[in-house]
C-alpha cells in the first residue's frame, strides 16, 4: 500500500509534543517535528481514506487551530 506524509502547522509546542506521543500509540503511523520555525508536524500514513481521515481527525482533536500545509 502507497504512503502519504500529511504536515500541519499547529498552535503550540505543547500540541506538538502532545501529537508527538498519541501517534506513537497508532500502528503504521510515523510522526515527526518539521524545523521550519513554527511548531509542524509530518504524519506519515498509508494513503487510505480512512487513514487520512484518522490522522486529520487525531490532530483536530488536539488543536482547533491546526492548519493542513500543502493538502493533498
Amino acid at each position: 500500500m502507497r504512503r502519504i506524509t500529511l504536515t500541519f502547522r499547529l498552535s503550540g509546542h505543547d500540541v506538538l509534543r502532545d501529537l508527538i506521543h498519541e501517534f506513537t500509540l497508532h500502528q503504521r503511523v510515523i510522526a515527526s517535528a518539521v524545523d521550519d520555525g513554527s511548531p509542524t508536524i509530518a504524519v506519515e500514513t498509508s494513503d487510505a481514506p480512512a487513514a487520512l481521515w484518522d490522522v486529520r481527525a487525531t490532530v483536530g482533536m488536539f488543536d482547533d487551530h491546526a492548519k493542513e500545509v500543502d493538502r493533498q
